[in-house]
C-alpha cells in the first residue's frame, strides 16, 4: 500500500553493494580438448572457456615437480599476468587444480606456426619478412627490458607468427615461454649449478651457471635467430648431436662463420655487407660490443631493411 508519492524503481528492491575486502569465490571450468606440447616445468593444451565462448590454451604444472621449478612457474604466471603488450601473450585466468593441485595458468589461444617451422629443411625466410618479425620482436623485448625482465630464451620456437582476425595479411608475432625469465625484482636464489636456455642461442654470458645475464644477451639470442632465419643454417650447425658442451664451447670461444657465405653469389653487395654487419654486431662475444638495447638493434635492422 502506497500514500500515492512517486518512487523510483531503485527504491523498490534493496540495493546490494560488495563491502571492500569482501572475498568473492569464482568456480570456473574449463573444458580440456587438446594436447599441444610440454616443456621442462609444464604441459599446454588447448582447451574451451564455456563461460566466454572461446578457445584458450591452458599451461599446466607437471606433477612432481621440484620447489625450484614450481617457483618458476608461479613467477612465469604472474609475470606474464602483469603484462599488457600486443606482441606478448595475454594470461587469463590462474588456478590450480582440484584433484592434484597442480598450478596452471589460461593464456589466449594463437592460430599460426613458430618461425621454427618456417625454416624447417633448410628453408630461408625472405628478407623483409625477417625484418617484420624481428621488428615485432624488438618491441617486445624493449617492453620487457623497460621492466626489468630479461627473457633468456629466446630461440625461433618461441617466435610465434599468427594473424590479425579482420587482417588475414597483417603479421602478429608473439614472444612466447617466459619460463626461465629473470625478473630483477625477484630475488629467490637460483640453482648455482643451472645453466638456463637453448644452448644454441645462449649468449658466452650465458652458458656458465650464474653468469650476468642482462638485456644484450637477449640480443644476442635473437643474431642467432637472425642468422638461421636469413641463411637457413644455425652458425654452429657443424657441432649438433655432440654433447651441449660443444656448442657452448662455440658460444664462448669460436666465431662463426659471416651470414654472407650462406648467402648467393649474386646478391646485392651491400645487402650481404648490412647483414654480416647486423649480425657481427647483435652476436659480439663481449656484451659491451654489441647493440646495448632492442630499439638501436631496432635502428640497425632498418637499415638492413632497406635491402630486402
Amino acid at each position: 500500500m502506497t500514500d500515492g508519492t512517486p518512487r523510483l524503481a531503485t527504491e523498490e528492491r534493496e540495493i546490494f553493494e560488495l563491502a571492500s575486502g569482501t572475498i568473492v569465490s569464482v568456480h570456473k571450468q574449463y573444458q580440456v580438448l587438446q594436447h599441444l606440447g610440454e616443456g621442462g616445468m609444464g604441459k599446454v593444451y588447448k582447451a574451451f572457456d564455456p563461460i566466454m565462448n572461446r578457445y584458450v590454451a591452458m599451461k599446466v604444472m607437471k606433477d612432481h615437480v621440484p620447489e625450484g621449478e614450481q617457483r618458476r612457474f608461479r613467477r612465469e604466471a604472474r609475470m606474464c599476468a602483469s603484462f599488457q603488450h600486443p606482441n606478448l601473450v595475454r594470461v587469463l585466468d590462474v588456478g590450480t587444480t582440484a584433484e592434484h593441485h597442480l598450478y596452471w595458468f589460461v593464456m589466449e589461444f594463437l592460430e599460426g606456426r613458430d618461425i621454427l617451422g618456417a625454416m624447417q629443411g633448410g628453408r630461408t625466410v625472405p628478407l623483409h619478412v625477417v625484418c617484420e618479425i624481428f621488428r615485432q620482436v624488438l618491441d617486445a623485448l624493449r617492453y620487457i627490458h623497460l621492466r626489468g625482465v630479461v627473457h633468456r630464451d629466446v630461440k625461433p620456437a618461441n617466435i610465434f607468427i599468427t594473424h590479425d582476425a579482420h587482417d588475414p595479411e597483417l603479421r602478429i608475432i608473439k614472444l612466447l615461454d617466459f619460463g626461465v625469465a629473470r625478473d630483477a625484482s625477484d630475488d629467490a636464489p637460483e640453482d648455482p649449478r643451472l645453466i638456463l636456455g637453448d644452448p644454441r642461442y645462449l649468449p658466452p654470458e650465458q652458458s656458465r651457471p650464474q653468469g650476468p645475464v642482462d638485456a644484450r644477451s637477449d640480443l644476442y639470442a635473437l643474431g642467432m635467430t637472425f642468422y638461421e632465419a636469413v641463411t637457413g643454417h644455425h652458425p654452429f650447425e657443424d657441432v649438433f648431436g655432440q654433447h651441449p658442451r660443444a656448442l657452448l664451447e662455440c658460444q664462448r670461444e669460436r666465431n662463426p662463420e659471416p651470414p654472407s657465405r650462406h648467402l648467393s653469389s649474386n646478391a646485392d653487395p651491400r645487402r650481404t655487407m648490412a647483414i654480416d654487419a647486423f649480425f657481427r654486431k647483435a652476436c659480439a662475444k663481449d656484451p659491451a660490443q654489441r647493440f646495448p638495447d632492442a630499439r638501436t638493434m631496432q635502428q640497425a635492422l632498418v637499415e638492413v631493411g632497406r635491402y630486402a
